[in-house]
């Protein structure tokens, strides 16, 4: 397993002789023996070795030599099935479906007692996803959502199979492809044309009847691929995060299709496969495994210099296209001000 990353970073990992490198304009290889996965926090990142999971970074405090594993403090279980990279704590979801928290600062574990209540007749009930920038939010097998520990209320029962957090919104994809969203919406980036708040997920009328294969959220904005494959975004757009051509609105309240242009600056179809955002960019992959970008490139988060481009209002290919074989990548994500690649 190869894992490259790009975008801010404080990990001794990436050093020179003068120290280590604040920022990584172009997507560098991990050097993580055995890596299989990774994490990107706002000044830490978690690596994986299987199901040992390690830390490295902090800008604020004295930097480690080597990454540091952590280990949950329960002799009953030591098996983590998944990480959050929180910017207060590190949360990680056991393979008990136990929730425990670490403070990288004070280095202090937290237990998260029980939320799901076994007195509501639900049996085997249990978290399949965590997510979130300034609270938790916990999605179980049952297409249920909590803002841990407080159960979200439906009017009517829907179940919903995946969710993506921004800083202070959540977008929620229903079994039956409808998108929904909670949370703040001064920035748009709750889809409803307004900038109000939702405590609770309300549909997002705009894409009634459109079937959305994935979603994305970081940030103040959001973004959603349709069963067809065009990308929707929308949110705040302070720095072109959206991608939207030949637009100068820095707020858009309702989900807008993305145009492509090429080289030629002229319209092209392409069907996109997969869009992840970073606190302020967007990054996604076509059809023909190409990866292309938009937003705020101040720390290399989009994976090309910082001398040529330093923000792109439209979608733009990455330089990565020309040394690295997509074909072999299987998964990438975006974080805070980070981009990864995971490949073969």
């Amino acid at each position: 397993m190869k894992i490259y990353y790009s975008g801010l970073n404080a990990s001794s990992l990436f050093s020179n002789e003068s120290g280590t490198i604040v920022y990584l304009d172009k997507v560098t290889r991990v050097p993580f023996p055995e890596i299989t996965n990774m994490e990107i926090g706002w000044n830490y990142i978690l690596l994986w070795q299987n199901e040992d999971l390690f830390i490295s970074g902090i800008l604020d405090v004295k930097q480690e030599e080597n990454p540091v594993k952590l280990i949950i403090p329960e002799t009953a279980c030591r098996r983590i099935k998944y990480a959050l990279a929180g910017k207060e704590n590190v949360t990680i979801l056991t393979t008990e479906n136990n929730l425990w928290q670490f403070n990288p600062y004070n280095k202090m574990w937290k237990k998260i007692n029980k939320f799901i209540s076994i007195s509501e007749n639900i049996e085997n009930e249990y978290i399949v996803k965590i997510d979130g920038e300034r609270s938790v939010i916990a999605l179980t097998n049952i297409g249920r959502v909590f803002n841990i520990p407080i159960a979200v209320e439906m009017e009517e029962r829907v179940k919903f199979i995946d969710m993506a957090c921004g800083f202070d919104h959540t977008i929620l994809l229903a079994e039956n492809g409808d998108i929904y969203s909670m949370g703040l919406g001064t920035r748009g980036q709750l889809g409803h044309g307004d900038l109000q708040d939702s405590d609770n997920p309300k549909i997002i009328k705009a894409l009634a009847g459109i079937k959305v294969s994935q979603i994305a959220a970081a940030g103040w904005h959001s973004a959603v691929i349709t069963i067809e494959g065009d990308l929707y975004t929308w949110g705040w757009n302070t720095f072109g995060e959206l991608g939207h051509l030949n637009s100068d609105k820095q707020v858009v309240a309702l989900p807008t299709v993305v145009d492509f242009e090429n080289e030629e600056g002229n319209n092209f179809e392409t069907g996109v496969k997969r869009v992840q955002c970073g606190n302020n960019f967007t990054i996604c992959s076509l059809a023909d495994g190409s990866f292309w970008g938009c937003g705020s490139n101040k720390f290399g988060q989009l994976g090309i210099s910082v001398e040529k481009i330093t923000t792109s209002k439209k979608f733009i290919p990455l330089e990565l296209n020309k040394f690295l074989d997509t074909k072999c990548i299987k998964d990438f994500k975006c974080k805070e001000w980070g981009f990864c690649l995971i490949s073969e």
